[in-house]
């Protein structure tokens, strides 16, 4: 009995040993650090509208190189196969027949457009800016990309910030309130004081909580963005900030925002889409002329009749399928015009329709143009302002510091109040934050711009 007590426990232990050691594992997965660089790297390779646009120049591409192969003559080869069954005439065998006819004609068949209103000339023009437009979309998907990326970057950066200030708070009220809790301990403190702390340090702490509930609902939001799997775990990496960053002069407006026009690659995706539309208006114009095209056509032809041997100026029934192709061998050239006279009005209705398309397009270019215009507006406002929080801040927070060091010492004196000494704690606080969100908002600010104007580096 005893044995099996003891094994009976050493079988528990190790169980229990192996779940505690699969927990652990667990517990201890490994975490993935990402960096600004890391995150841009992986939202240009994972990002749809990239790929989607990707594919859109693929179709666009081969549409240019079928414009292209349209200046080109076809060729197709052909064989008809036909029976008769009683009275017809034999055009192979050059008589008429009672019979069971079988005939076979194979014949290749081509043809050159030799004039059709210059229509394949605005196509091919057409089908080229439609690629240039694709291509500029796959550069307007990479753009947008990046700067949404660091947008999210940013307000993880900044909630990281508000958390860990909220941290320091929490850790200074905690050892204030210890100290004045020992202070009524020994009776040379109001407990009036310690409530209060007790207050505002529940009050941190929930403050802290938000915080921290931010920070999470952000980087997800950028885990989302990069297309990763959100249930691993991910560290955003802090970038470090460069103070030559943050004190070099940004460029003038009127520069940033012509820099971005000449650069925005969305502009120039409207103006070849504009462009492609004029030339599929002038295409489909083109169809009211008329058309001209050149036809070639080589073949033979056999009959179960026989056929006539021109070599010998008779009809030969019994002649050979190789007999009758030599001999029945034809070649044809001719020239075919088209005049377009009456189509129901569906010339006029296509024509119509593209001049809406070019209108259209031409509106589609100034919106993309007020459209980046608006863009750097925003984002240069938000520079300067984070240019103007930075100054104030960097004035306040050395005097808001001094208060606040003066503040603390006359509190832990008694020579003044638990409210005033607070509120020296969170206009230093308030600066702090202040500080760090417009440093970090100037340096991504201005990466932001950079990829605007096309000067970012991936």
């Amino acid at each position: 009995m005893n044995f099996i007590r003891i094994a009976k426990g050493f079988l528990f232990t190790l169980t229990l040993g192996l779940i505690t050691l699969a927990n652990s594992s667990f517990a201890q997965e490994e975490v993935q650090v990402l960096t600004l660089d890391d995150c841009i790297r992986i939202a240009l390779e994972n990002n749809l509208d990239i790929k989607r646009a990707q594919n859109n120049t693929i179709s666009a591409k081969a549409n240019m190189i079928q414009a292209i192969a349209n200046a080109l003559p076809d060729l197709n080869a052909g064989l008809s196969q036909d029976i008769y069954n009683g009275y017809t005439f034999d055009q192979t065998a050059q008589r008429g027949v009672t019979a069971t006819t079988y005939q076979t004609s194979p014949n290749l068949r081509s043809s050159l457009n030799l004039f059709n209103g210059f229509a394949n000339v605005h196509n091919y023009r057409r089908r080229s800016d439609e690629l240039a437009a694709a291509e500029e979309s796959v550069e307007a998907s990479r753009v947008l990309a990046k700067a949404s990326v660091l947008s999210a970057y940013l307000n993880v950066i900044l909630d990281r910030e508000n958390v860990r200030i909220s941290d320091e708070r929490v850790t200074l009220l905690q050892s204030q309130l210890e100290r004045e809790e020992k202070r009524v301990s020994v009776g040379v403190s109001n407990p009036e004081t310690v409530y209060s702390f007790r207050s505002q340090l529940a009050n941190e702490k929930l403050v802290r909580v938000q915080a921290q509930n931010t920070l999470e609902r952000d980087k997800l939001l950028l885990i989302q963005m990069l297309q990763l799997d959100a249930t691993k775990n991910y560290e955003i990496e802090t970038s470090e900030l460069d103070e030559e960053q943050i004190l070099d002069e940004v460029d003038p407006y009127d520069d940033v925002l012509a820099a971005s026009l000449s650069y925005s690659p969305s502009l120039k995706r409207s103006l070849s889409t504009q462009s492609a539309s004029i030339f599929q208006f002038k295409q489909i114009r083109a169809s009211r002329y008329p058309r001209i095209s050149a036809v070639g056509s080589y073949g033979s032809s056999y009959s179960s009749n026989g056929a006539y041997n021109p070599e010998a100026d008779r009809q030969d029934p019994d002649a050979s399928f190789r007999q009758q192709m030599r001999w029945n061998e034809y070649k044809y050239l001719g020239l075919n015009l088209s005049i377009p006279i009456f189509t129901r009005w569906q010339t006029a209705s296509n024509i119509q329709s593209a001049r809406v398309n070019m209108y259209n397009s031409e509106l589609d270019v100034k919106q993309s143009e007020q459209t980046v215009t608006n863009t750097i507006q925003q984002v240069y406002m938000d520079l300067k302002a984070a240019y103007s929080t930075y100054n104030a801040a960097q004035e306040n927070i050395e005097a808001l510091t001094q208060a606040y060091n003066f503040s603390e010492t006359r509190y832990q004196a008694g020579s003044t109040d638990f409210y005033t000494y607070l509120e020296s704690l969170n206009n230093k606080n308030r600066a702090e934050i202040q500080l760090a969100n417009a440093k970090y908002s100037i340096v991504f600010r201005k990466k932001i711009l950079d990829i605007y104007r096309g000067i970012a580096n991936e």
